[in-house]
């Protein structure tokens, strides 16, 4: 795994927005953080996808992944299954 970047100078990716590099991820999100997620969307004019692609490559490459790893169970992460 690739260690996190603290250069704020390097862009993010030269990959980040192009359709035929996207891999399908489907998550569940509560509805106010949905409702944000669509109002920057179209308040910006790009896609949801986007906007979550380049939070979490930003989120990556700041924070090692035992600190998300933390920070997650912290704030109450878990598995979340579908019955």
């Amino acid at each position: 795994m690739r260690k996190p970047s603290r250069d704020n100078t390097e862009p993010l990716s030269p990959l980040v927005g192009r359709a035929r590099n996207a891999a399908r991820f489907t998550v569940n999100i509560a509805e106010d953080v949905a409702g944000q997620l669509r109002e920057i969307a179209f308040e910006h004019r790009v896609s949801e996808s986007s906007v979550i692609e380049i939070a979490l490559r930003h989120l990556l490459r700041r924070v090692s992944p035992a600190g998300i790893g933390a920070f997650l169970h912290q704030n109450g992460a878990c598995l979340r299954r579908r019955r």
